[in-house]
């Protein structure tokens, strides 16, 4: 699973790199087109290139910005403008709420060099992101299963936002 980088082209021995890669790419602009700012938001991103070390995992994966989307790849044709390491759940922390996200503090898991702002302004777009679950839901289950499984996920999202927000500040109490 470990990726061996050769010539400029990194090689993985299994097609798993390459399936987080294409998942992660359709999942995050599925995600983000479910918000219909968003796109706006990611324009500061544009031309930008954001490397992720997966640790643990023996991963790494680009993230690049343009018109309005995050592209995934494994390969790069230039020099990252950021590089940002950790575990998937320390990297996943980052897109907690700012209120509760605590990845850029000592003993967080989350490693940046480069620009650090470009984590940042990462971090905190998709912290923003308001998702409209009632637009696809509607058109699945119909208008009044959709709004009612629409209004039930606005609501777990807030008890989660609560329930992040609560562990984050017990971990730090902890720690």
């Amino acid at each position: 699973m470990s990726g061996k980088k050769s010539q400029g082209v990194t090689s993985y021995r299994t097609p798993l790199p390459g399936l987080l890669a294409a998942f992660l790419e359709t999942a995050v602009n599925r995600f983000l087109s479910l918000d219909p700012n968003a796109a706006k938001r990611l324009e500061r991103l544009e031309g930008r290139l954001l490397r992720v070390d997966l640790e643990g995992m023996g991963i790494t994966l680009f993230l690049s910005f343009e018109f309005g989307s995050v592209l995934v790849s494994l390969e790069a044709d230039r020099e990252p403008d950021t590089t940002v390491s950790g575990t998937p759940t320390a990297l996943f922390l980052m897109a907690a709420p700012e209120e509760v996200a605590a990845w850029g503090t000592a003993g967080s898991g989350v490693n940046i060099s480069g620009n650090a702002n470009l984590a940042r302004d990462l971090g905190k777009i998709f912290g923003q992101i308001e998702p409209d679950w009632e637009s696809p839901l509607a058109e699945f289950l119909g208008d009044t299963l959709g709004f009612q499984v629409a209004s039930g996920l606005r609501r777990g999202s807030g008890a989660l936002r609560q329930a992040a927000r609560v562990s984050a500040e017990q971990a730090a109490s902890y720690l």
